[in-house]
């Protein structure tokens, strides 16, 4: 396989017409290589391999050879790690491509210290198993982090990565809700769209300690975690067809931050790692739709790598905008009630049977703790709420989570608030509006309570935030031109 991933890498680097092209005659123009493209690692399900399947020494031994490099060596484990501490975006849309590369680069620098050619990152699939994996935990077992918060017999809450939750984000069209704001630079700000705020960034802190800062690379499960977020992102443009955005800004813009196998720096364009599930890997199905097809006609292969490089001009485009007036504070289990002012008529219009219209809940100007040890549950008309409400109450819109290390953003007191949060109120607001709750409001009652993390305390912890607006836009959220 040497050789094809010597083509590969030529064409991965000369950026995304290329890598079109290499697509093109891969799949079409050369046989022999498109064979091996069907046959390229399958990233599996750690919860379906024994402890000692050779994908899971193969991690062992690449973990310890990581480990015991010099910290001269890039490939250095903590070195390795510093790289997520020192560069990695979060709350913006470099979100998911920049994690995709870094996974990418790490998976090629375990293939060759762990000596497996055929090694292929398993993933951690939290929807089906919430509980961190067996193969994560022991005395002297390369893959355990000593400092973790969750033990071996905690589950991942429901309400961050349940079925439910997964398939809702997965639905949502809008690649800006899907995957996080838009910004201009690699750490700039933005939003946490609905797969970062919720299932990534509560894993995060569900796990705690290492996974806990940017530091989290140093905790081997954060590897599988983000295997996930970007197998999730796979079903969501390669399976379902969605589309990424177009935006110039996002696609051509380029991160420098990693190395390959051999300690040599790469360069990366985001529009070339769009392409990166199609020739250098393939997931074991993490959701219950079927995988991308590798098998395909030159006809089909074409159509797939132009739609993967076209994407769409998304926008967030809202017709209507109702927004809060003052600011608000929010301190662990004490609930806070901010009263938006709507028009009862555009309300009840797009909360009707059929409606092509959703409402968003934008969060904005939030700042958090450094280490926050909570998380946020959003109730819409719930006076009586508390941290104790089930999330099964109608009244119950989602749960969001922040993932912050303000030391390693090296943020300034003026950007600790410019975190962004978008909530879809829509399920929530249409089964109260058929139980009559909210026909003939003039207001929109939203609650936020603040619930500590199992085994987390918090007690004195808080949270603010400058802006909430609801907002109503068209349905799918995005304006094809």
């Amino acid at each position: 396989m040497e050789n094809l991933f010597s083509r590969r890498d030529f064409l991965l680097q000369a950026g995304g017409a290329a890598s079109a092209l290499g697509l093109a005659l891969l799949t079409g123009g050369c046989e022999s290589c498109a064979e091996q493209i069907a046959h390229r690692p399958i990233r599996r399900n750690i919860a379906n391999l024994a402890a000692n399947d050779p994908i899971v020494e193969t991690y062992k031994a690449a973990v310890s050879a990581m480990k015991a490099l010099p910290s001269t060596d890039p490939r250095n484990w903590t070195r390795q790690a510093s790289i997520h501490n020192d560069h990695c975006p979060h709350g913006n849309w470099f979100f998911l491509p920049w994690h995709r590369a870094y996974l990418l680069y790490f998976e090629r620098i375990c293939r060759k210290l762990g000596g497996n050619n055929d090694f292929a990152l398993p993933y951690w699939n939290w929807t089906a198993q919430p509980s961190i994996p067996p193969h994560f935990w022991g005395s002297g077992n390369p893959l355990f982090d000593s400092n973790r918060f969750a033990t071996a017999i905690d589950a991942v809450p429901p309400e961050f990565v349940g079925q439910p939750v997964l398939d809702n984000i997965l639905s949502e069209p809008n690649f800006l809700l899907f995957a996080s704001g838009a910004s201009s630079t690699q750490r700039g700000p933005g939003s946490y769209g609905q797969l970062e705020a919720t299932p990534h960034n509560n894993v995060h802190n569900f796990v705690g300690g290492d996974m806990g800062t940017f530091m989290s690379p140093l905790d081997p499960v954060f590897w599988c975690h983000h295997n996930m977020i970007d197998c999730c992102w796979v079903d969501w443009n390669l399976v379902r067809h969605n589309d990424n955005t177009s935006d110039t800004t996002w696609t051509n813009f380029t991160f420098t931050d990693f190395v390959d196998e051999n300690s040599n720096p790469v360069s990366v364009k985001v529009v070339t790692t769009l392409l990166m599930p199609i020739l250098s890997y393939q997931y074991e199905p993490c959701q219950a739709d079927e995988p991308a097809p590798v098998g395909l006609s030159s006809a089909q292969s074409k159509a797939l790598q132009e739609f993967v490089n076209r994407g769409a001009p998304v926008q967030l485009k809202f017709t209507q905008r109702f927004a809060m007036q003052k600011a608000l504070a929010g301190r662990v289990g004490r609930p806070v009630t901010a009263s938006i002012k709507v028009q009862p008529e555009a309300l009840r219009m797009a909360l009707e049977a059929g409606s092509k219209q959703q409402l968003v809940l934008s969060l904005g100007g939030i700042d958090v703790p450094s280490k926050p040890d909570f998380f946020v549950r959003a109730f819409v008309n719930k006076p009586d709420v508390s941290a104790q409400t089930p999330i099964e109450d109608p009244h119950y819109a989602g749960s969001f989570g922040f993932f912050v290390d303000k030391a390693a953003m090296h943020m300034t007191e003026a950007e600790d608030t410019q975190i962004g949060v978008m909530v879809n109120l829509t399920p929530a607001l249409r089964r109260l509006g058929q139980g009559g709750a909210i026909s003939k409001r003039q207001t929109v009652d939203i609650q936020l309570v603040a619930v500590p993390y199992p085994r987390r305390e918090a007690k004195e912890e808080q949270f603010t935030l400058q802006q909430l607006e609801l907002g109503i836009m068209p349905s799918p959220g995005i304006e094809k031109q």
